[in-house]
């Protein structure tokens, strides 16, 4: 007999063991000692009564056989916990291992990378130079190496910090998705044809890109090949500035700026919390020549942040989300009055008896969401619009002052996809 037939009859051995010493067992179990037998088989670790058949519904697929059965082996609880305990134990040691030789090879680069802010950027609060508060948190040090762990799309990250990995988010943080010029001129093409348009309808026009999380927040990410450092925005940034007069805004030293101030951004979702979007509402003021105040004069109070939108998609259920993220409660403007604002709503219409006499139009995604309070206070007449809800509100573009185009980062793209309908509809 050779080794490998041996080998394969040994697994069966094994096998068959495992599937029939619970039966064996459980049945001397349950005859010497009931009481400890019913203990351990009940089916305690799901909150239901063990499942019974359903015998009118027998030949069509026999399901509740099946769940009868799988309720009633013996130790079956017992088996799983033994189970999931070797493995989280295995897995734990096999984390310490990856980390503890991660450590040993890995060698932190130390590039500090800078952001050209453009003309149109200009600081949050006029001449206030960036600084430490005490109050934020210490950020995790990022010269040690922390590996990559991904569930459902979702990265696991250090000090339990979770961040999109899909949807364009860790190409972008890798700079592994950089536009050829011939991509770059194309969105320089269309910015154009719609700022000409914007032009001699007495229109403003503001393209707004918001940062992803992990851009701000990367202190927290794990350690991965950053092939590029001049990564995609920060050179769309530059081509678009060159080549166009539109104002084209991605505020990533602003809002690196107003994270070094307080949090800016959820730790379980992939937004900017209310402090977050004011400080990039101010951002976009720079460039219109808008009034901006300091965030921290309109704090008044700390609340649950309730944002867990990355738990969601790992699939974990609300009663097992601890609530450790807060912000802070901001009361922008308490003096202004503002009608119709509902921030749920894909399309919103307000009037206010703000200070801009302006009808603005802002179409984008969920990051314009947090915008709305502040900037509907701010101007009289506003139209806020999900993009994919531009049909509703051709007679608003038209109208309109002042157009905003906002996108996050990973969707870029999606922006000048706007573009295009903006131009069909001023057209």
């Amino acid at each position: 007999m050779n080794f490998t037939n041996l080998k394969n009859k040994i697994f069966i051995l094994v096998f068959l063991a495992i599937l029939v010493f619970p039966w064996v067992g459980g049945g001397l179990l349950r005859v010497v000692a009931p009481d400890f037998y019913g203990k351990i088989s009940n089916v305690v670790t799901e909150n239901r009564e063990a499942a019974t058949i359903d015998w009118g519904d027998l030949l069509n697929s026999g399901e509740t056989v099946s769940s009868f059965i799988d309720d009633r082996i013996p130790f079956r609880y017992t088996l799983i916990t033994w189970y999931k305990s070797l493995n989280d134990t295995v897995e734990g040691q096999f984390d310490k291992v990856e980390t503890a030789i991660g450590n040993k090879l890995y060698t932190p680069t130390n590039i500090v990378e800078t952001v050209d802010k453009g003309e149109t950027n200009k600081p949050i609060v006029p001449g206030e130079e960036a600084q430490t508060n005490e109050s934020v948190e210490e950020v995790a040090g990022t010269d040690t190496y922390f590996p990559l762990h991904v569930y459902q799309d979702v990265i696991i990250a250090r000090e339990n910090w979770l961040f999109l990995y899909g949807e364009n988010e860790i190409e972008c943080y890798q700079g592994t998705n950089i536009l050829s010029e011939s991509e770059m001129d194309s969105y320089a093409a269309t910015l154009n044809e719609l700022q000409a348009l914007c032009t001699a309808q007495g229109k403003e026009l503001y393209i707004y890109i918001a940062p992803n999380k992990s851009q701000v927040y990367s202190q927290y990410m794990p350690t991965v090949d950053i092939v590029n450092t001049y990564k995609r925005e920060q050179q769309l940034h530059s081509y678009i500035t060159e080549n166009c007069s539109t104002p084209f805004l991605y505020p990533l030293t602003e809002s690196l700026y107003a994270a070094g101030v307080t949090r800016t951004y959820y730790k379980y979702d992939s937004h900017w919390n209310h402090m977050g979007a004011l400080y990039g509402t101010n951002a976009l003021y720079a460039a219109m020549g808008v009034e901006q105040t300091d965030p921290s004069e309109w704090i008044a109070g700390i609340q649950d942040a309730d944002k867990y939108e990355l738990y969601t998609y790992m699939g974990i259920p609300d009663d097992q989300i601890y609530h450790d993220d807060v912000e802070y409660t901001v009361d922008y403007r308490p003096e202004i009055t503002v009608n119709g604002l509902d921030t749920e709503a894909m399309v919103c219409h307000t009037t206010s008896d703000g200070a801009n006499q302006k009808k603005l139009c802002l179409i984008g995604d969920s990051f314009r969401v947090n915008m709305m309070p502040y900037i509907s206070k701010d101007f009289t007449e506003c139209t806020f619009a999900h993009r994919d809800y531009m049909s509703q509100i051709h007679s608003d573009i038209k109208n309109s002052d002042v157009i905003v185009i906002e996108a996050v980062e990973r969707y870029d793209y999606e922006a000048f996809k706007t573009m295009q309908r903006v131009i069909n509809v001023l057209k």
